[in-house]
């Protein structure tokens, strides 16, 4: 990009999807189109005020730099997912609710673009170890909202002796996500979604060897 160097001044830690409204989502907003359709490398201050139609000073005057706007990206998606989501998936009871969910948030990743600006954040922060860190920071909530689901399925159940839930929870995420960024790259949709269809039979397969859940079970 013309610049993480560009992307390296200001205040750190200013990305924050909380309370944002007004200039300040018009600029995320117009930054999230700019990922999508630039990638990575082209998602320089003067490219994303040119599509959000302002003053690329505005970026600079609300995030501090570029790289902390398009942390502010991962932010937002990461918040809208996890209220769109998030409750869904603490309340779903079984493997079968979960595969079915899996494939509403993939249709819902990739008609949003959020599969390709995950790709892209990901591949910028491949070369800078720094914004790699914050990237894999913005990945944690959702293993440890599978690391709990895991725990809640598999309670009482020997499978736990063979497997953490956290080592579990963080390869169901890798995979998810991994899927997804192949898929994206190959332009090919259809073997994730065979994926997510296997995914369905085996969950309707794994049900009966899992311990009952109680109605109390959180």
């Amino acid at each position: 990009m013309s610049g993480l160097g560009e992307h390296d001044t200001g205040q750190a830690g200013v990305s924050s999807a909380q309370g944002l409204s007004g200039t300040k989502l018009q600029i995320v907003e117009a930054a999230l189109r700019t990922l999508k359709l630039k990638g990575f490398a082209g998602a320089s201050a003067r490219v994303i005020a040119h599509e959000g139609g302002f003053n690329q000073a505005l970026i600079f005057y609300h995030f501090g730099s570029v790289r902390h706007l398009l942390l502010a990206v991962l932010d937002l998606i990461g918040e809208r997912r996890m209220n769109e989501y998030g409750p869904a998936f603490e309340l779903a009871r079984g493997p079968r609710e979960l595969a079915a969910l899996a494939r509403t948030i993939y249709a819902d990743d990739l008609e949003r673009g959020y599969i390709t600006v995950l790709g892209e954040m990901v591949s910028g922060g491949v070369a800078d170890a720094e914004l790699g860190a914050e990237v894999a920071a913005r990945i944690e909530p959702w293993i440890a909202i599978v690391e709990r689901k895991i725990e809640q399925l598999l309670r009482g159940s020997p499978a736990l002796l063979l497997a953490s839930p956290r080592d579990l929870a963080f390869g169901l995420v890798a995979l998810y996500f991994g899927v997804d960024m192949l898929s994206h790259l190959q332009a090919d949709e259809s073997r994730a979604e065979s994926l997510l269809d296997l995914g369905t039979r085996l969950a309707g397969l794994a049900e009966p060897f899992l311990p009952r859940q109680r109605e109390d079970s959180p």
